[in-house]
Parts: C-alpha cells; sequence; structure tokens
C-alpha cells in the first residue's frame, strides 16, 4: 500500500463553525480520526435535518442540524452524516473550500502558529496554485485541511468543506473537518487525492507497481476482478506515459520522473474531483518538469478535475494555474488571477519571488532576489511578518499586521499599507 494516506493524524481541535452557503443543506458528525483504506458501505445511519421556515427566494430549501431549532420544523433525513444536499452548479462552482483556517503545532501559550486565518476556494475544473518560500506553511495548511496533519498539529480554528457532484448523484457538501472515521474513508483517493513530495518515499519499496495499483483499486471497487484491475492499471500507466510492461517493476527500477507519473496516475485511478499536489516537481530536472506539467495540463483538460498545486516556483504556477495565492509566514498575503499576478503584483514579496527568476527573452538586468530569510515561526515580527525584509516598510508596518483587502476589484486581493491610500504606491507596485 502506498503512503499517500496516513493514519498518524491529529483530530482537528477547537474547530469553528462556519454556515452553509445559501441553498445547502449540511449536517454534522463528531470530529473523527482518518484510517487506513479499506471498502465502507455506500450508506450510514441517518442524520436528521431540518428545514428553515424562510427559504432562500427560488432556490431550494436550506436545512441545518436540528440542534437548536424549532420543533416545529420539517424534518427530511440525509443519507450520509457529515452530508448535505448542493444547489444546481453554476459553471465554474467550488469544489474544495477552506474558510478562516488556523493550525498550530502544539497548545497552550507555547504553540507555533503556523497556519493564520487562511481562505482558499477551489473552482471546479480549474487549477489554484499555492506558492511561497519553504516554511511558509503550504503544505501544513493543505495537510489540516485534509486531515492528514501529524503530531504534533492540530487544527485549531476553521472549517473545510467538500462540494461533491458526481454524474448521476444529487450534489452534497461535507465537513472535512466534522467527517467521521467512515466518511473519510469514502472520501478519501474516490473524492480527493494528494501526490506527495517525494514518490519515492511514498511507494513501496518491496512492492510493484502493479501491486500498488491493486491494493487502491481492491478496496475502493470491490466489484472489479483480478484481471479488471490489472487492465485499469496499465490503462492508468499509459495515460501518463509509461508502457504498461513496467507494472512488474519495483519503484527503484524506475526514474525520478516515472516514479513521480506513477503517484499521478495513483491519484486518478478512482477519478477523484480534487487532485491535490503537494511540490510533485521539486526533484525533477527541468526537461522532466516540462513532460510532467504537459501531462498534468492535459489530463485536466480530458478528465476535467480539479488541482490545488502547491510549489515554491512561482514562475512555474503563472505557467500552469488559473488562480494563484502567495503565503509568507502562515499567512495568505496575495490572491489573483495567474495572468494578472504575473504583470501587476501587488504585494513587495510577490514582487520579489518572480523577480527571482530569469527570464528566458527580453533585455538583460541584474536579478536581485529577496533580502533577509523567512521567519522563525516561533517568534514572528510584530505587526507585518515580512517588514524586516520589504524595502517599503513604515512605521505602521511593525505595529499592525495588514489584512488581505480586495484592490483591483474581487478578483485581486492583497495585505499590505501600500494600498491603504495613504502612501504614494510604488511603480513596480501600482502597474
Amino acid at each position: 500500500m502506498t503512503g499517500v494516506w496516513d493514519d498518524d493524524v491529529v483530530e482537528a481541535a477547537d474547530v469553528r463553525a462556519s454556515s452553509a452557503p445559501a441553498g445547502i443543506t449540511e449536517t454534522q458528525d463528531g470530529p473523527g480520526m482518518p484510517a487506513a483504506l479499506e471498502t465502507v458501505p455506500e450508506t450510514a445511519p441517518e442524520t436528521a435535518l431540518e428545514t428553515v421556515p424562510e427559504p432562500v427566494p427560488g432556490g431550494p430549501a436550506l436545512a441545518v442540524s436540528s440542534r437548536g431549532r424549532d420543533k416545529g420544523a420539517v424534518v427530511t433525513p440525509s443519507e450520509r452524516p457529515g452530508e448535505a444536499l448542493l444547489p444546481a452548479p453554476s459553471e465554474d462552482d467550488a469544489v474544495f473550500e477552506i474558510c478562516d483556517l488556523s493550525i498550530d503545532y502544539g497548545l497552550g501559550p507555547g504553540a507555533l502558529h503556523a497556519v493564520r486565518h487562511a481562505d482558499l476556494m477551489l473552482r471546479r475544473g480549474r487549477v489554484l496554485g499555492l506558492a511561497g518560500e519553504s516554511g511558509s506553511g503550504k503544505s501544513t495548511l493543505v495537510y489540516g485541511a485534509t486531515r492528514l496533519l501529524r503530531q504534533p498539529g492540530v487544527v485549531s480554528g476553521g472549517s473545510v468543506r467538500l462540494y461533491s457532484r458526481r454524474r448521476g448523484e444529487e450534489g452534497r457538501v461535507v465537513d472535512l473537518l466534522a467527517a467521521s472515521e467512515r466518511e473519510l474513508r469514502r472520501i478519501r483517493w474516490s473524492e480527493i487525492s494528494v501526490v506527495l513530495q517525494s514518490a519515492l518515499n511514498a511507494l513501496n519499496p518491496v512492492s510493484t507497481i502493479e501491486s500498488e495499483f491493486d491494493d487502491v483499486l481492491k478496496a475502493h471497487r470491490r466489484e472489479m476482478s483480478r484481471k479488471t484491475r490489472r487492465e485499469r492499471a496499465a490503462e492508468l500507466l499509459t495515460m501518463v506515459g509509461i508502457n504498461a510492461d513496467r507494472l512488474r517493476d519495483h519503484p527503484h527500477e524506475l526514474s525520478g520522473g516515472q516514479r513521480q507519473r506513477v503517484m499521478i496516475a495513483l491519484a486518478l485511478a478512482l477519478e477523484p474531483q480534487v487532485v491535490i499536489m503537494d511540490e510533485p516537481t521539486t526533484a525533477l530536472d527541468v526537461v522532466t518538469q516540462r513532460e510532467i506539467i504537459e501531462e498534468l495540463i492535459g489530463l485536466r483538460d480530458r478528465l476535467g478535475f480539479a488541482m490545488l498545486f502547491i510549489t515554491h516556483d512561482l514562475s512555474l504556477l503563472i505557467e500552469l494555474a488559473d488562480e494563484i495565492a502567495v503565503m509568507y509566514a502562515g499567512r495568505i498575503v496575495e490572491r489573483a488571477g495567474a495572468s494578472t499576478l504575473y504583470r501587476s503584483p501587488r504585494h513587495p514579496y510577490t514582487h520579489g519571488l518572480l523577480n527571482s527568476f530569469p527570464p528566458m527573452h527580453g533585455e538583460t538586468r541584474r536579478m536581485t532576489g529577496i533580502p533577509g530569510s523567512p521567519p522563525d515561526l516561533a517568534a514572528v515580527p510584530a505587526g507585518c511578518a515580512f517588514r524586516p525584509r520589504c524595502l517599503y516598510a513604515m512605521e505602521r508596518c511593525g505595529t499592525e499586521a495588514p489584512a488581505l483587502v480586495p484592490l483591483d476589484g474581487e478578483e485581486h486581493e492583497a495585505a499590505c499599507f501600500l494600498h491603504s491610500g495613504d502612501v504614494a504606491v510604488p511603480g513596480e507596485l501600482a502597474r
């Protein structure tokens, strides 16, 4: 079995609830711990829902957990705990949403705040890039959201929702931080899959590639015969550009790029709606990186899954992603469409990241990069965490932490006092 989903996960603690969008029904199950991959029956005990007295005009009635509501409400059953019905989909609606998520390492006054009040929305069929230097909280954010965080990590606040909608099925919303073990087992790999940073460490060194695929398919598709599972494994390998003859090979017999392709094929085995890529090209040479990225773009266009792509290479995301969020010291400091972020960065950190990579074309110019190093999260500077490295720092930056606010409309947000209207914005941040 691959190491994609690990049982050593800390239960979400002190999670703050947030209301579902209008037109969505929601129930909650007690928080649970994810366990090893196994087949789970498609039915579960019913949970009572009720209809709110004032439904949304023009939309389906809103239903919430029956706790604390009027006794006269109409009660309807939900098929699975932690799930709810979704309204009719829009063309680019959300499939995975993180709201106000905070993650700590440790408890009490000495806790290290690794992620602070993060908000992300991944839309159906699109690619959301998450960029930042090492230690900025990118992987912690995703592992906390998917309940894969190891001790002593703990989710200290926020909510995470999966808006599931498969062909021929009613749409549902699942609160991942409140979902039970049973529900998490059903969701993992079939709804959300993860490609980890190191394919060599994620694959079992004593198992053949065929065994890796067989474990996944046998656990989640029990109706498949051994012959059908092998045919599906061969199809998946071919889909990512590897000859089906390599099914009998062990991981050490494959190149780094081939191992990464195997991990991608495993992640797509059950046709998930969300695929999370955690720096999948970091250890690969630039030629192999290019091949992997082109492969991912083609697969996304063909299969229609949504992708959250994590990397420290912002130039890579400019080419791959539809939207990019930039993290620094556990906070999202800028978010915009990929082309907008490339042409018009608004945060000094984003501008520094973009200027850390030499252009392939155009006139030669001196590269400056970003002075200093990312802060120690155990001793983050007061006010704006980027202040000690910022060329435009003001007195206010040492006492207040800027909020992420819209700038050029709702599609571009940045957390910087340069755009508060009180000072002149430097030319390179005002394009």
